[in-house]
């Protein structure tokens, strides 16, 4: 199973606000992904939205812990970082995909990930043919 770090919110606002468009496209990459034969945590999608903060973060932190790798939407968001750092920490894969808001990454930071791909196909394929 892959846990999928996707930015959900609105960025360059004071408050909080969820972002239609990036919940779309979170869940049509979470079908391609799963159509392709592969269990995905959405957090989204698979954590109850109603937990406290800290329960919610102790639930994501705990399936991430036992995850087989993350996959983290290269997004404008801090959210999704944090939770590759920690999968990193682990000794987990962590595989990049370039998103609509993805900023052109430095190769420090791109050396960080294990592979990233360009998009939904190729991620598709590399996680087909992943090296354990």
């Amino acid at each position: 199973m892959f846990y999928f770090a996707t930015p959900h919110a609105k960025t360059g606002l004071k408050n909080y606000e969820l972002d239609s468009k990036k919940l779309d496209r979170n869940n049509y990459l979470t079908s391609v992904i799963e159509k392709a034969g592969f269990n995905i945590f959405l957090p989204m999608r698979d954590a109850d939205q109603k937990l406290s903060g800290k329960d919610l973060l102790d639930l994501e932190l705990n399936v991430i812990k036992n995850c087989d790798g993350l996959i983290c939407a290269l997004s404008d968001t801090r959210g999704v970082y944090l939770e590759a750092g920690y999968a990193k920490a682990l000794g987990k894969k962590v595989i990049g995909l370039k998103v609509e808001e993805t900023r052109r990454m430095s190769e420090w930071g791109c050396a960080f990930f294990d592979f990233i791909a360009s998009n939904e196909e190729e991620l598709v394929k590399y996680l087909k043919v992943m090296p354990g």
